[in-house]
């Protein structure tokens, strides 16, 4: 990693190395006598984190698979981990594409402009290999900037950086409540589930997966990695244990009856009545007629199915659906704050309020005193 700015010679930046405000101590190591340049050693290597795309310099990206380490270490989460990866690589070339590098002496006015100006556009572009178009949502600008700050936070409390976070002097953008994923009222996903033709090998699997999905209102990553030895018998109730909950944390989530019999009964049909043998077998598998087939499914497959029968690809809408149902039910919100595993009562207070903010409890008060009909006099 390229500690120097590339537009200044090294009369010209040793100036700024001696500004106790912005200096990063690397370079300074670099500069000294006592130290060989952190480059002339360097290897290559693969990422440790299995299936990474991404490949480390060292010793120079210690410093990244730190904070990478930190980051991902608790869940163990290869998604996040390859999320996180790719943010910083992504934001790394684009500053070197301009002659810029992550950490650097920013202690010139002009160059710490340019540099949050690189960032910010950054942040508001879409990749070019990005399958999806339109422009950028808030939500994933401010979720880009918040994976950057998070870097400069690891980096500055390690002692490796002396300068400011620049990250904070980048406004986030405000957030629409009405993004993201819908409820789906309780009647019209009851017809969504009953719709679902259970005779074929997909339909029997999707019944499934969305049953369980509204029982235990887990995320759709923990949904994909769920394994048959993460199941187990409590009577004649399944008991799933998610690993890889939000946060790293374990999640056990009790079934009722019918929804046990209705995993079972998919189970029984692609493993045998042996199914409970195989526990380091994925749960839910692609029926793709090319090489996925039999395979666990990922994330994207179950956003695909979502997209199927719920209109919406968005995994998480089956989460709202469900603890807004809570909240028809008369669940108490503290209730329902444990069933979603929300730290804060405010954050599920807040959940709530976002899907219920379309509902309009006079809604048919008001058609009836209008009158407004589907029905109407030719006269």
């Amino acid at each position: 990693m390229a500690l120097e700015h590339p537009h200044l010679s090294a009369e010209e930046i040793q100036p700024h190395l001696e500004n106790e405000n912005r200096v990063l101590v690397v370079s300074e190591l670099q500069e000294s006598h006592d130290f060989p340049s952190l480059s002339s050693h360097s290897q290559v290597n693969h990422c440790p984190v299995a299936h990474c795309p991404h490949l480390l310099q060292f010793p120079n990206d210690g410093i990244l698979l730190a904070w990478l380490d930190e980051k991902t270490g608790k869940s163990r989460s290869w998604k996040t981990h390859v999320s996180y990866h790719s943010t910083v690589v992504s934001l790394r070339e684009a500053l070197r594409a301009h002659g810029y590098d992550l950490l650097m002496d920013l202690s010139d006015d002009e160059h710490y402009a340019s540099y949050l100006l690189i960032v910010q556009q950054w942040a508001g572009t879409r990749a070019a290999s990005s399958h999806h178009t339109g422009e950028i949502t808030p939500a994933t600008y401010n979720h880009r900037l918040a994976t950057i700050s998070s870097f400069f936070d690891y980096v500055k409390r390690m002692r490796l950086y002396r300068g400011d976070n620049p990250i904070d002097a980048l406004a986030r953008r405000k957030v629409s409540d009405q993004q993201g994923a819908r409820a789906i009222e309780m009647i019209e996903m009851r017809k969504r589930l009953a719709s679902i033709d259970r005779t074929t090998e997909p339909g029997r699997r999707d019944y499934a997966l969305l049953s369980v999905a509204l029982q235990t209102a887990q995320r759709g990553q923990a949904l994909a990695d769920m394994q048959i030895g993460h199941l187990s018998w409590s009577g004649t109730k399944l008991t799933i244990r998610f690993p890889r909950a939000k946060g790293g944390q374990m999640d056990d989530k009790e079934l009722e009856r019918e929804t046990s019999a209705v995993l079972v009964d998919y189970l029984q049909y692609q493993y045998g009545e042996s199914w409970q043998e195989q526990r380091e077998a994925p749960v839910w598998v692609s029926y793709s007629h090319n090489h996925s087939r039999g395979r666990k499914l990922s994330i994207q497959a179950i956003e695909q199915i979502c997209a199927k029968h719920l209109q919406t690809s968005k995994s998480h809408v089956i989460r709202h659906t469900a603890s807004l149902a809570l909240d028809d039910l008369g669940v108490p919100t503290s209730e329902i704050q444990t069933f979603l595993r929300h730290a804060n009562i405010a954050t599920t207070s807040t959940y709530l309020k976002r899907q219920k903010r379309a509902h309009n409890r006079y809604g048919r008060d008001l058609e009836q005193v209008f009158g407004i009909s589907t029905t109407y006099d030719e006269d």
